[in-house]
């Protein structure tokens, strides 16, 4: 009877599948699923209740030489950055290190050379560098007696017009000005004999002046950006110099001998330490 009832094909029993309706929330959830599921939960709950029936009966004097080295961040222990540095060593090498900050040495005294030569040709390029480019200049012209000062004409004393009195460079002369205004017209090279003849009219001569005026705006311009491309060049300067001095410091420390710190860091600038002196020979 056995092995007739093994030859008479069952139902295969299959379980639910997802209803229609409830097609846009995914596969229905299985058994197996589920039971994979509810040991996971289980299995971190468990843990959960363990970790904190141990923080309940933790010892508040209790000390590993391990938290000297790591840090509460955010929720998370981490080492710090005194032990990361000190893992990388021991990882790569104090050799490998050591070659490494001297060629970042060699680095910032190249970058620091390049920057100390371009403020050089900054300052030969501009003229009266003590003078801040915002600063109002002034033009001092001393005369004999009282009558002649109030007498003064600015605009004779310069040989110019009186549009281009009140400027302290840039100040062309009326000479200047006629023969620019002939090379423009052209007039001087036709009339070659009569050029002495010739004089600017007016307008020809507040034309050039309008043109010296956008001329100078320009120069200013020029010379205010120089003036700021000089400075920043000089914190980048004084920048490359700490960080120079920073590695410095740290090639002597991690050299022989003994030492003591004098001087902590402070400004950006690095610590100073004395070495014991030692005998030669």
């Amino acid at each position: 009877m056995s092995s007739l009832r093994n030859a008479v094909k069952r139902i295969t029993h299959k379980e639910r599948a997802q209803p229609q309706a409830r097609q846009h929330l995914g596969i229905l959830e299985k058994k197996k699923d589920y039971k994979e599921r509810a040991k996971d939960f289980h299995r971190k709950e468990d843990r959960i209740n363990n970790m904190r029936q141990l923080a309940a009966n933790r010892n508040p004097d209790e000390f590993y030489f391990g938290m000297k080295n790591a840090q509460v961040q955010d929720g998370h222990h981490r080492k710090t950055r005194e032990a990361q540095q000190k893992e990388f060593e021991e990882k790569v090498g104090m050799d490998t290190i050591r070659i490494m900050k001297d060629q970042d040495l060699n680095y910032v005294r190249m970058q620091k050379q390049r920057d100390v030569k371009k403020v050089e040709r900054l300052r030969a390029s501009l003229h009266d560098l003590d003078e801040s480019p915002s600063k109002k200049r002034k033009h001092t012209i001393f005369v004999a007696t009282k009558d002649d000062a109030e007498e003064f004409d600015v605009v004779e004393h310069f040989d110019t017009i009186p549009e281009l009195a009140g400027r302290a460079f840039n100040r062309p002369r009326l000479e200047t000005l006629q023969a620019s205004a002939l090379q423009a017209s052209g007039y001087g090279q036709e009339r070659g004999d009569a050029i002495e003849a010739y004089k600017p009219t007016e307008k020809e001569l507040l034309k050039q002046a309008r043109l010296a005026k956008k001329l100078a705006r320009k120069v200013a311009k020029a010379r205010i950006s120089a003036y700021s491309e000089m400075e920043a060049r000089k914190k980048r300067v004084e920048a490359l110099s700490n960080a120079e001095a920073h590695l410095v410091t740290e090639k002597l420390v991690a050299g022989k001998g003994r030492k003591r710190k004098i001087k902590p860091a402070e400004d950006g600038k690095p610590a100073q330490y004395k070495w014991r002196r030692k005998r030669l020979g």
